[in-house]
Formats: structure tokens, C-alpha cells, sequence
């Protein structure tokens, strides 16, 4: 089945994209970003920690318990390269149409023990637009398993208006590191609560279809910015 048909049967997808080399980078440009806390970057670039000084009872890898950074393009080149990327681009393109805009780009963490409160949505409950047509990609830079903050969705719920689903209805979605969920934005999902002792991260970036356009004001960095037009990227890095 091509990735098309299972997008639009079941609301998402998962791939395997990026190398361990490519993960091992990824994870060492979010480290200077979580470990401390940056403050310098930009005044866009905002980092949400649970904690001011570093907790001993934490991974080291993220001793403040950072859960969330938003605006991550604004972090530097090789954030901004990411929502670049040629492989995910044309996996959204397939999924979208040729022609592709940024909405925004944001990471979130699953640091151990740290609940997460994030209920059933959609993404287009928040990200209001005028055509459901965005996709989400998550990239996973850590196995996650359902101890380990997994990503759970409802298939198939995108086709549907039911804003709860049955426990059998709910599935985590299993990644390896370099693995990418797209997410369609009708689809519901949430997160799940790390219960392993060690940190968990995934890098996010939303896309839309060129035609659609959003109803709500967003302070997303680079919102709307232009990334592919007849299915070639507008910047080559």
C-alpha cells in the first residue's frame, strides 16, 4: 500500500528516516538547547522548564527537566535545515499536494516521571485553518514504547467528529530513534507519561498546503514561510 492510501485509511503514518548518525546530531543540537536552559538565542526561542537548577534524580541529559521549547527554526542553521529536509518534505508532499508552507516547528520532551497532562485533540482544534490540510511530523530521537511516553493516536479518527475513544480504540504508536510520525491534523492523539528513568525526545514540525490559510493569530516563528512550490524546495542547503 503506498503511503498515501494508509495516511488517508488511517489518519497517520511512520517511517523510518533518519540515520543514527543523523539522530546523534539532532540529539547534541537539543542538548545546547535544554542543557542549561537557552536564553540567549532569540527572544522567540522559548524554552519551558519544570525546574530552575538541575535535579540530581534526573537523566543528565536534561537535568531541568526542559518539557517543551517552541520556535525551534530560530535556534540556528541546523534547525532551520530541518524543516527543510528533502525526505520529509516529500513524504508530506505525497500527502499534501507539491505545493508546501511552514505553520511552525517546536520540540517536546518526555523528560522521567514528568506526567503528561496533554488530553485527546486535534490539531486543528488549535491550529484553526480554512482546509484541514496539514500534516505534523514527529521526529523521534529515542526509542519510545508505551513505559516510555509513547505517541498514542486513534486510527482513523480523523474520517470521524468522536473526541474520546474506547480503551481498545487508543493504540501507541511505537518509534525507533530516526523514525517519523506524520500526523494527519484531524487525527486525535495525545501524549502518554515517560515511566522509565531516562529522557525522551522528538522534534516537531507542522506543514500545510499552500492554499490553506490560518484563522487564529499564532506567534509561530516563520508561520506561512514558503517551502516548496510545484514539488522543488525553494531553498537548497
Amino acid at each position: 500500500m503506498n503511503h498515501l492510501a494508509a495516511f488517508e485509511r488511517d489518519g497517520y503514518l511512520v517511517l523510518d528516516l533518519f540515520s543514527k548518525d543523523e539522530v546523534a546530531r539532532m540529539k547534541h543540537m537539543l542538548s545546547a538547547l535544554i542543557n542549561p536552559p537557552a536564553t540567549d538565542r532569540h527572544p522567540r526561542l522559548h524554552v519551558h522548564a519544570a525546574s530552575e537548577t538541575p535535579l540530581p534524580r534526573l537523566d543528565p541529559y536534561n537535568p531541568y527537566a526542559v518539557w517543551k521549547i517552541v520556535n525551534t527554526p530560530l535556534a540556528g542553521d541546523d534547525w532551520y535545515a530541518l524543516i527543510n529536509d528533502r525526505r520529509v518534505l516529500d513524504v508530506v508532499g505525497e500527502l499534501l499536494g507539491p505545493d508546501i508552507n511552514l505553520h511552525m516547528g517546536f520540540a517536546r520532551m518526555r523528560p522521567s516521571g514528568l506526567r503528561a497532562e496533554e488530553g485527546w485533540h486535534r490539531d486543528l482544534d488549535t491550529d484553526r485553518h480554512t482546509l484541514p490540510e496539514l500534516v505534523t511530523a514527529l521526529i523521534y530521537l529515542d526509542d519510545m514504547d508505551t513505559e516510555s511516553g509513547a505517541t498514542l493516536v486513534w486510527p482513523g479518527s480523523h474520517l470521524h467528529n468522536k473526541d474520546t475513544p474506547a480503551d481498545h480504540e487508543a493504540i501507541p504508536v511505537p518509534a525507533r530513534p530516526g523514525s517519523v510520525l506524520f500526523l494527519h491534523c484531524l487525527t486525535l492523539h495525545r501524549a502518554s507519561t515517560n515511566l522509565t528513568s531516562c529522557h525522551r525526545s522528538i522534534l516537531i514540525n507542522e506543514y500545510k498546503s499552500a492554499r490553506t490559510t490560518e484563522l487564529t493569530p499564532n506567534d509561530a516563528a516563520f508561520g506561512d514561510l514558503p517551502l516548496r512550490r510545484g514539488g522543488r524546495n525553494l531553498v537548497e542547503l
